[in-house]
């Protein structure tokens, strides 16, 4: 009898613990992820997912143990409004912490260039450069247009010109351009720039025309009116700072009038001279630097002086 009653003793003791003890002393882990799981696990990791389809968020858990296979439970979770997906990760027991990563749409840079104002620039000229200067006959006016190289339009025009032999000679004869009726290398004031002279009109004898002269400030030509004056064609003198003009009456008979500028920019008659009477008799007469009459003379065409009475003169004009 007493045999039987240890064994049950051991037996109620055994039922009645509460508790599981191993070899060891320690007690077992106890692992729960939706619901209970019991065993001895040396490392956990738990990830979180949610997933965001037409306006729905799919999460799940699952939790591993090293080398064992864990249930997990999914959750479907109904959301009114979209969202970006996002992935969360955590960290295990380690302590890490917990953070949330979301993608964010790369938008397109765009790079805005102001516009830059456009500024017009007037061509930069030399005014005392006259080599590119040109000229144009004006078909629909009586006027010569006066143009620059690289320039558009005209510069200036020349209206005061008579044109209508020029056109009459270039209709007749189409070789001919304005640039034949213009005489353009003579200094006339000796300043250093060549001056104009517009042939008007021209004979066998003499040339008439029209005077500008070069103005090196503006770059421009300007009517002459002292030398337009004189009507006739000049032939300019630097060595003497002089210009004669002729009138011819035929081969041999002419008159000559020789001018110089004075210090105030004047011109002032310094010499006359009449050759007639077929070339045998030259008269001449000189002015002082006011234009005085200062001697007069007659010679025969060996330089022979002549009384005046003998020959009657013609009149000074």
């Amino acid at each position: 009898m007493k045999k039987c009653i240890l064994p049950v003793i051991l037996l109620a003791l055994l039922s009645g613990c509460g508790k599981v003890s191993d070899a060891s002393g320690i007690e077992s882990r106890i692992n729960i992820v939706s619901g209970t799981v019991e065993g001895t696990t040396r490392s956990r990791t738990t990830s979180e997912t949610e997933a965001m389809t037409d306006g729905h968020t799919t999460g799940s858990t699952t939790s591993k143990a090293a080398g064992e296979k864990v249930s997990g439970t999914t959750t479907t979770k109904s959301k009114k409004s979209s969202v970006q997906a996002a992935t969360r990760a955590s960290g295990g027991n380690s302590g890490g912490s917990r953070g949330t990563t979301r993608h964010v749409p790369t938008a397109q840079r765009t790079t805005t260039t102001a516009a830059q104002p456009t500024t017009s620039q007037t061509p930069t000229i030399d005014p005392k450069d006259y080599s590119s200067i040109t000229f144009e006959l004006n078909s629909s006016s009586n006027e010569i247009d006066v143009s620059r190289e690289g320039m558009s339009g005209s510069i200036q025009v020349l209206k005061d010109v008579d044109l209508t032999e020029i056109r009459n000679t270039i209709a007749n004869d189409p070789s001919k351009t304005i640039n034949d009726f213009i005489v353009r290398q003579n200094d006339f004031d000796f300043d250093g720039y060549p001056d104009l002279f517009i042939i008007e009109k021209q004979d066998d004898l003499n040339k008439t025309g029209k005077y500008y002269r070069y103005d090196p400030t503006k770059g421009i030509y300007a009517a002459w009116s002292e030398l337009n004056g004189l009507g006739f064609e000049i032939v300019p003198n630097a060595a003497e700072n002089s210009l004669t003009i002729y009138n011819k009456k035929d081969t041999l008979n002419y008159e000559a009038k020789t001018f110089e500028w004075n210090e105030h920019d004047l011109l002032v008659l310094r010499r006359y001279v009449n050759q007639y009477n077929d070339g045998e008799l030259i008269e001449t007469v000189l002015y002082d630097e006011n234009g005085i009459e200062s001697s007069r003379e007659t010679k025969d065409s060996q330089g022979n002086p002549v009384g005046g009475e003998t020959e009657e003169q013609p009149t000074e004009e």
